[in-house]
């Protein structure tokens, strides 16, 4: 059976990065839209898209998912029209678990701002609810819970435009290991597009 290949694509830079200021899922970060260099980015992660692609076999072949924030949202469709005159028409979908991890308190902030603490003794970095937001666990079980019957349908090519976290821990959900094994060393720079292939 051949496998599914799973396209992960960080958005490309938006004004938050550019500003310093920490994104998440909610408190005005969807409020971040992406600058000049961000679309630049994401029309690159297009020409990277087709060139792994290839030709379209059917219009079955792509599914074109993304986050429902706005950064993600934008990059997805400029992705869509890069991915155009190359044979491939693919609708943008969006879906809200595939957005960033939910950082609380903590979005908003300036990142030079942010002070290191120690984890709560018994815990595990992961299982931290940072900021009173999201622990990296409950972003790996909700994006298991979207690819599991994504997978299913068994596209040749499944494109996810998501974030640093996100892909991270569905990274880490893709390869069968645990929220306590996501790697924060393999980078995941804005306008990224990292390949998994899923073979059933």
């Amino acid at each position: 059976m051949s496998p599914t290949h799973v396209h992960l694509v960080r958005h490309g830079q938006s004004t938050w990065n550019r500003d310093g200021l920490v994104q998440g899922a909610h408190r005005g970060s969807n409020q971040a839209l992406l600058t000049d260099t961000g679309r630049a980015e994401a029309a690159r992660a297009g020409m990277v898209l087709g060139a792994r692609l290839g030709r379209p076999r059917d219009e079955r072949s792509l599914q074109l998912w993304t986050s429902d924030l706005m950064r993600t949202l934008q990059t997805a469709e400029i992705i869509s029209v890069t991915l155009r005159p190359m044979g491939w028409s693919a609708s943008v979908r969006n879906e809200p678990g595939l957005r960033e991890q939910a950082l609380g308190d903590l979005e908003g902030e300036r990142t030079d701002a942010l002070r290191s603490v120690p984890v709560p003794e018994g815990e595990h970095i992961s299982e931290v609810r940072w900021g009173g937001g999201e622990s990296m666990q409950e972003v790996f079980e909700r994006v298991g819970e979207w690819f599991a019957p994504a997978l299913i349908e068994q596209p040749d090519h499944l494109v996810v435009v998501s974030h640093e976290h996100t892909i991270r821990a569905a990274l880490a959900w893709l390869r069968s290991t645990s929220h306590r094994d996501i790697d924060w060393d393999e980078p995941v720079l804005p306008g990224s597009v990292t390949t998994y292939d899923v073979v059933d």
